[in-house]
């Protein structure tokens, strides 16, 4: 008797757990996973070492999103940009010594994500701008892209949230990758 109240415990947080997800057809486990809707910006070393200030505006029927993006990685001693809605390169279990941290360059490029969380699966019209740290405009261009939906956990699963996904190039083109 004692043996099956003593697995009854596990079993039963297993039974819970298990069904925090869903399955997909009876073979595939969903998990709680989402993914971010948003959009991503990769821009090309050469003109993201000149930028200083990036901005990134989505619109669709009459919304628009205005969004500050991070183009380098932001270091510890740089204080982080109030109000930033975008992902950044900074780790939540990053090591407090400074010689733990790793060594990285003053204009390491990372690609900028805009977190847009009602960003549609329909087309939106995107604007960057990129400013130089004397505050001209160094890049202004627009693009229309539809954003895909994401699937962390398979197709075979609900999909997360929608995502595009943009590049700049060394010579200024912005295109849909």
């Amino acid at each position: 008797m004692r043996q099956s109240v003593a697995l009854a415990g596990p079993l039963g947080a297993l039974a819970l757990l298990t069904a925090c997800g869903s399955f997909a057809g009876g073979t595939h486990p969903c998990t709680l996973m989402d993914t971010p809707a948003g959009i991503r910006v990769e821009v090309h070393p050469d003109l993201a070492s000149r930028v200083t200030g990036a901005t990134l505006t989505a619109c669709w029927d009459s919304t628009c999103r205005k969004r500050t993006l991070q183009l380098r990685q932001t270091r510890s001693d740089e204080p982080a940009t109030p109000g930033n809605p975008v992902m950044t390169t900074e780790s939540a279990t990053a090591a407090e010594d400074p010689a733990a941290v790793p060594d990285v360059p003053d204009r390491f490029v990372w690609p900028g994500f805009a977190d847009i969380r009602d960003l549609p699966g329909k087309a939106v019209r995107v604007t960057l701008v990129f400013k130089n740290e004397r505050g001209a405009t160094v890049f202004d261009r627009q693009i229309t892209v539809t954003p895909q939906p994401t699937y962390p956990n398979g197709r075979k699963c609900p999909p997360g949230g929608h995502q595009a996904h943009l590049r700049v190039t060394g010579e200024g083109s912005l295109i849909p990758r």
